[in-house]
């Protein structure tokens, strides 16, 4: 890093003294990296308006180690202005919180890194009516990056598929969906077009998210990978009600797949 100029979105800024700043960037190369801003608080400061959350930027870091580094230059690369609305602030905050939680520190996380590049961008830019679509597939991604996504048209332990008359069920907390033969015995069905839609928001590219058809298979949907969600956190999204207008949508840790 020593030297470098690199890419990243800024994540945290912490006050340092009078002027100063303490800065963490997320960085495709680098995964977090922790920078001092020095003088980042005077009025003729070259870092005034850039180290904004989520501004994208090229910092020039200098210092040596996995430690503190100096943060020399900032040039930004993108502000984005789009989500200063609530609705699309809260998703980018969900966003956000579900990125730092599965963040491995200072070791790179391209996946990772991608996922928070596309969706700041799908975010800022979609119609308002397709942020709760947007949110539902950026948390399918999300898991499928930490391998935590169950199959979602097929039984987890027999790979039975799903039919109109035969649903899969939601398991306990890690089983993902079951047919009838391996479902608790206190059964919750879940109807074939919200699985198909999940698959849908899982596999198809991005940019066609919003124009999925959409219904109450939605918010069913949301329900239950927000059940994932929280499993996988351990515990319950502080923002996730927020972005898709819904406080409700948010399940309670105990109650996660």
């Amino acid at each position: 890093m020593t030297g470098r100029t690199v890419r990243a979105f800024v994540w945290r800024r912490i006050d340092f003294r009078e002027t100063s700043r303490l800065v963490t960037l997320f960085t495709r190369e680098a995964g977090r990296v922790h920078a001092l801003a020095k003088g980042a608080h005077r009025p003729t400061s070259t870092f005034l308006g850039r180290l904004d959350f989520l501004n994208l930027v090229d910092a020039t870091l200098a210092g040596k180690g996995a430690g503190l580094l100096l943060l020399s230059r900032v040039r930004l690369v993108h502000e984005p202005r789009g989500l200063r609305e609530p609705a699309r602030f809260f998703a980018a905050n969900h966003l956000a919180e579900l990125c730092d939680q599965a963040s491995a520190g200072d070791r790179p996380d391209p996946d990772l890194f991608d996922l928070l590049a596309g969706g700041v961008t799908l975010l800022e830019r979609c119609p308002t009516a397709a942020l709760p679509a947007i949110v539902l597939g950026i948390e399918l991604r999300w898991l499928g990056i930490l391998g935590l996504l169950p199959p979602l048209l097929e039984c987890s332990q027999c790979g039975a598929p799903a039919a109109g008359r035969r649903p899969l069920h939601a398991g306990r907390p890690g089983e993902g969906l079951l047919c009838r033969q391996h479902a608790p015995e206190r059964r919750e069905p879940v109807a074939l077009p919200v699985l198909e839609l999940l698959h849908a928001l899982a596999t198809q590219p991005a940019r066609a998210w919003d124009s999925l058809p959409v219904g109450p298979e939605l918010a069913k949907g949301s329900a239950l990978v927000g059940r994932w969600v929280a499993a996988a956190l351990e515990h319950r999204p502080r923002f996730r009600g927020a972005a898709l207008g819904r406080p409700e949508a948010s399940a309670p840790a105990d109650r996660a797949v």
